[in-house]
């Protein structure tokens, strides 16, 4: 059994939290008073000295961990699961408890959408049913089960706003092929036939007309319905025929550059094969120093005469000395 009797011990005890588990530290250790120091509060309100308005130590809580959240699973994994059930708790409270629910369920989404650490499956099995679409569709994210996230978002939450954000939320850093498909999806999903056919139908057309340049206008026309004008979709349109020139252009200036690199590389070799080169009993190799016994030598860019042997040797060792190096 321990027990706290001076500063250097209580302060011992307090470098062990990364160690033991703090809730099972301070309820297995019993305090006793010693002379000259606060009497601490015992159970969830350890942390204070009684009757002090500050806490010198914070309680074991989601405050704690956040304090300390480290690249550990186990941390960003009881944080999690610390707001959430937090949030449970809270949301059918009073009035001022289900503000704070919604400050800590903030908290929650936060820590869910920047967060890659946790265990996903374990959260979803613990938000199914729990009336949290919102996270439910952050978590399927984390799977990359795009289309329930997104049908979570368009036809539960009837969050479009939302949606869009989610599309760019995880593609961010990924190619634009990845980006597209997403806003794909996302179109597919408001261009189905349904009771809020109308209303989808207006978020479709806002997706387009703002998302231009995160479309295939080839794939997506086939795809509206033909009640649509084009006054209507002008802004997805005028996008559309800016990039598609726009793609054009570069494709154009890169062949252009491509042709001008390749004749100078032409160049290079013409005037490599216009001049002359002597070999004589002289000359030797810049490789082994040796002199040419047959006509066939190697000769490199910078004028460098080696054997044939010898500068096929140089390219399966790389480590052998190139030409004009001593041997």
């Amino acid at each position: 059994m321990f027990f706290f009797t001076d500063v250097k011990s209580a302060f011992c005890g307090w470098q062990f939290l990364d160690v033991f588990h703090p809730v099972s530290v301070f309820s297995s250790l019993p305090l006793r008073p010693c002379p000259g120091l606060p009497r601490w509060r015992h159970g969830p309100g350890l942390g204070a000295p009684v009757g002090s308005g500050s806490s010198r130590f914070p309680p074991v809580n989601a405050v704690g961990l956040e304090s300390r959240l480290s690249q550990k699973e186990e941390y960003h994994t009881q944080l999690a699961l610390l707001y959430l059930d937090k949030v449970l708790q809270q949301r059918s409270g009073t009035g001022s408890e289900a503000a704070e629910a919604t400050d800590t369920q903030l908290k929650l989404q936060h820590l869910l959408q920047k967060s890659d650490l946790y265990r996903v499956h374990l959260l979803i099995d613990r938000t199914r049913g729990a009336g949290l679409p919102m996270e439910s569709a952050i978590l399927h994210g984390k799977l990359e089960e795009h289309e329930e996230a997104l049908r979570i978002l368009v036809h539960e939450l009837r969050d479009f706003a939302a949606a869009e954000d989610y599309c760019l939320w995880r593609s961010e850093g990924r190619d634009p092929p990845y980006r597209q498909r997403l806003f794909h999806t996302l179109l597919a999903m408001y261009l189905q036939p349904g009771p809020a056919a109308p209303e989808l139908a207006v978020a479709a057309t806002d997706l387009l007309n703002h998302h231009a340049a995160d479309f295939d206008a080839a794939r997506v026309l086939p795809l509206l319905p033909g009640s649509w004008s084009v006054q209507l979709l002008r802004p997805f349109l005028t996008g559309a025929v800016r990039n598609s020139v726009h793609a054009r252009r570069t494709t154009q200036v890169a062949l252009g550059l491509a042709k001008s690199e390749n004749l100078i590389y032409k160049y290079d070799k013409m005037k490599l094969k216009g001049s002359s080169v002597q070999l004589s009993d002289k000359k030797l190799c810049q490789m082994c120093q040796n002199p040419f016994c047959e006509p066939v030598f190697v000769r490199y860019p910078n004028g460098g005469l080696v054997h044939t042997h010898c500068a096929a040797s140089r390219h399966t060792n790389p480590s052998s000395p190139g030409p004009g190096a001593r041997t």
